[in-house]
Order: structure tokens, then sequence, then C-alpha cells
């Protein structure tokens, strides 16, 4: 435990204003201590109440945020993007309830994706071949076929922290074929020690949770909008963080008048507090 206890640390000595460059961390954290290929941060969040949630193909809850730490092929980030960006990311569109219900759902909806959002609320940590699904019947889905076989994953570990009833932090650990060399399964030992680490970061989950708008179920943020947010979660004045981020004094204070009344507060006060845990 003591490379845990050093990894909360760690975590904790980043202020507000680099909570991204906290994920960057954890991300380097376990590829260097768990030989991860590659590390998956997403953001989930439950957008129907129980009734309409027992009829949506996963249950009212939707990806609004995916962050990578290696690109993946091009291939599959255009599938990603094909199918995800318009109706899955957030969005109730009736094209994906035509998709996640008809017979051929697991192209898309894959075994482990209807597991996470059963076991919604409690933390976990599961393995691809520790029984959590049933692995030889996922192998022959062709979900697992555009998915993992053409992406190379080879192994893979599931860690989802539950930060309230509708939103949830998961962190996806992968290990990827490479040629015809097959990289080693993840252990047990492995899998508990990737729980371990995210178990007891709660503060980084709520804030990384923050910041990409998955707590207050905010629209995804631009690339310039979220350098103003991280702008102004350090000490910068408006008139210091308008000539970092390029802008004129007035047109910066649209754009944070604008971020202030998405995260539904008045004052940056306010704005800041959330990130304290105290609003």
């Amino acid at each position: 435990m003591p490379l845990v206890y050093e990894l909360w640390d760690e975590l904790g000595a980043f202020p507000a204003s680099r909570t991204d460059d906290a994920l960057v961390h954890l991300m380097q954290w376990f590829r260097r201590h768990l030989d991860a290929d590659n590390v998956i941060w997403l953001g989930s969040l439950r957008l129907l109440d129980d009734a309409a949630a027992k009829k949506d193909p996963l249950l009212g809850w939707r990806l609004r945020v995916r962050k990578s730490f290696v690109l993946e092929k091009k291939s599959y980030r255009q599938l990603v993007a094909s199918y995800f960006s318009d109706e899955h990311y957030g969005r109730l569109t009736s094209a994906f309830y035509r998709k996640g219900n008809r017979p051929n759902a697991d192209v898309h909806i894959g075994m482990a994706s209807w597991q996470t959002v059963r076991e919604a609320g409690i933390f976990r940590a599961h393995r691809l071949r520790d029984g959590w699904i049933d692995y030889a019947k996922f192998r022959r889905t062709e979900h697992y076929r555009l998915y993992y076989t053409e992406n190379d994953i080879a192994d893979r570990i599931w860690t989802v922290f539950p930060a309230s009833p509708t939103v949830e932090s998961i962190v996806l650990l992968d290990r990827h074929t490479s040629g015809t060399r097959q990289r080693r399964h993840f252990t047990k030992a492995e899998a508990d020690l990737a729980g371990a680490a995210l178990r007891g970061a709660g503060e980084f989950h709520r804030r990384l949770l923050l910041l990409h708008g998955v707590f207050r179920n905010v629209k995804a943020l631009s690339p310039l909008k979220l350098r103003i947010v991280q702008e102004l979660l350090s000490e910068k004045s408006e008139k210091e963080i308008a000539i970092a981020t390029g802008q004129r004094p007035l047109t910066l204070r649209k754009y944070i008048k604008g971020i202030y009344a998405e995260f539904g507060v008045r004052s940056r006060p306010a704005f800041m507090s959330l990130w304290l845990g105290e609003s």
C-alpha cells in the first residue's frame, strides 16, 4: 500500500487548476506500476429516472467525456465518432433507442457496458476474465471484434467510482497485442491495486467530473472554455486571464458569465467553492 499512499499524496498536491494534469499523472502511474499500454478515463451520468431508465438500453446512463492516454488507431477513432459522438455522449435520441433495442444491439453496446450500468452505485474493479462477464460468449460477439480485436486490446481492467447516485468516474486499463506477441493477462493482485488506488481518491474524481461538466450536467466545454475554467481556479486576475487566453477583456467577461451560468453560480468565489466541496 505505500505505493497507493504516495499516489494519493501526489494527486492531492495538484491544485484544482491543474486537475487535468493530475489525470495525466494518474495515467502515467498506471502505465508504470501496472504495465498498462493505455489508460482511458470516462465520466458517466445517469440522465433518466427509474421508470424511463428501465426502457433504455443503458438504463439511463450515458458517457459524457472520454480521455485516452494513447491516441488510438484512426479506424477505431472513426468507429467511436460515427456512433458515440452524436448519439451516446450525453444525448438521448430516437436513433440511439432504435440501435440500442434492436436484436444486434450488442454491436455497439457490449456485455461489459450492460454489466457496468447494472452495478451502478457501488465501487467495483473487474478484469476481462475474472468471471464478471461470460468472457467466452463476449469474445464471439461483433462488439468484441470491433472494440477489442480491431483495437488490439488483449486484456482490460474496469474500475468504477460512484461519485453520486447519478455520476460515476470510470478508469479502463488496457494491455495490447503487438503483432503476434501476446501480452500477459492482468492478475487479481493488479486489479486489486488499481481498485485500491482509485477507491481512495474521491476528491480527485469529484474535481475531474466537475471540471468536465459531468457533476452539473454541463454541456461539454470547448477547449477555450476549459482553459478559462482552469484559469479561474488559479490566483490570476481577470486581466491576467485575458492575456493568458488571448481574449479581449470584454470578450472574456462574456465567456466567464456564460460559464458561471452553466455551473449555476453568480460569482468567482461561488464558482471556486464548487471545487472546495462547499456548494
